[in-house]
C-alpha cells in the first residue's frame, strides 16, 4: 500500500465523522472528497483540505500530528515503502519549533 487516506463527514445531528482507508492508488473521487491524502512512496502530502481551506502541505508535521491516532498503520505503510519512521519518546524533552507557526489542529480548527 501507498496512500493514507482521511476523509472527514458532518453527520445530520453536527458531529463529525472520520473514515480513513490505505490504498495502492488515489481514485477521481479521493481527490475530489477525501481531506488528507499522503504519500508513503514519496513521502509528500498529495492533498491537506480542511473547513474548505487549504492547509500546508508540510510531510513531517501532518504525519506526526495524526502518528498518535494511527501509529501501527504508518509503521506498515513506512515498512512497506522501504524506511521506518524514528519514534521519539514521548518522555524526552522535545526540540523546540524555530518558526511561531501554529500547531496543526489549531490551523484547522479555525
Amino acid at each position: 500500500m501507498r496512500y493514507f487516506i482521511i476523509t472527514y463527514y458532518t453527520k445530520p445531528d453536527g458531529r463529525i465523522d472520520e473514515e480513513t482507508q490505505v490504498s495502492t492508488r488515489i481514485r477521481p473521487r479521493d481527490m475530489q472528497c477525501a481531506n488528507i491524502i499522503l504519500d508513503f512512496k514519496q513521502q509528500r502530502v498529495e492533498k491537506a483540505w480542511m473547513n474548505g481551506q487549504s492547509m500546508p502541505r508540510d510531510w513531517e508535521r501532518i504525519v506526526m500530528y495524526y502518528m498518535r491516532h494511527y501509529e501501527s498503520t504508518f509503521q506498515r505503510l513506512a515498512r512497506e515503502n522501504g524506511y521506518e519512521f524514528e519514534i521519539i519518546d514521548p518522555a524526552s524533552p522535545s526540540p523546540q519549533p524555530s518558526d511561531k507557526s501554529p500547531d496543526l489542529a489549531e490551523s484547522h480548527s479555525q
